[in-house]
């Protein structure tokens, strides 16, 4: 009984540890609360927030925690500077973006197709391991109809 109870998180586990995202436009008029975003600083942006958050901060990466017409609000989870590759990692603390700091908005959701590949890759490579753990083991092997009996 506890093998049925357990199919479902078991089969919707590659699906959650193999998620791909992607980063579309979005207006910050329209994004609500808890929605995670990339903002991209418009030059302005990057001298206001300067102070704040360090200087030549080209992307700030983190979930929106307020929103209106004339600004953002904004939970640093992370901040790219222009001309580096790596990121610096943030704690949550907020910054409050106005409209002229911001050159664009992306939201971060889920791509379907990617996220099917990987599961599917994944899935298939847990097989894999399965299948090479057994035969390793003795618990299964290559040829069919069981294990021959004894001669008496």
């Amino acid at each position: 009984m506890i093998a049925k109870s357990l199919w479902k998180p078991v089969a919707i586990l590659p699906f959650v540890l193999a998620g791909c995202y992607k980063y579309v436009a979005a207006d910050h008029a329209e994004l609500a609360p808890a929605t995670p975003v990339s903002v991209e600083l418009s030059p302005l942006g990057m001298i206001n927030l300067a102070p704040k958050i360090g200087p030549n901060v080209a992307v700030v990466e983190g979930s929106i925690t307020s929103a209106n017409g004339s600004s953002l609000t904004i939970a640093l989870e992370s901040v790219r500077r222009r001309g580096e590759s790596s990121v610096a990692n943030w704690n949550g603390e907020s910054v409050t973006l106005a409209s002229n700091d911001i050159d664009q908005i992306k939201r971060r959701e889920l791509s379907r197709g990617r996220t099917f590949a990987a599961s599917t890759a994944l899935v298939a490579a847990s097989v894999g391991l399965v299948v090479g753990i057994a035969k390793a083991t003795g618990q299964a092997s290559g040829a069919s109809g069981g294990k021959p009996s004894p001669n008496p």
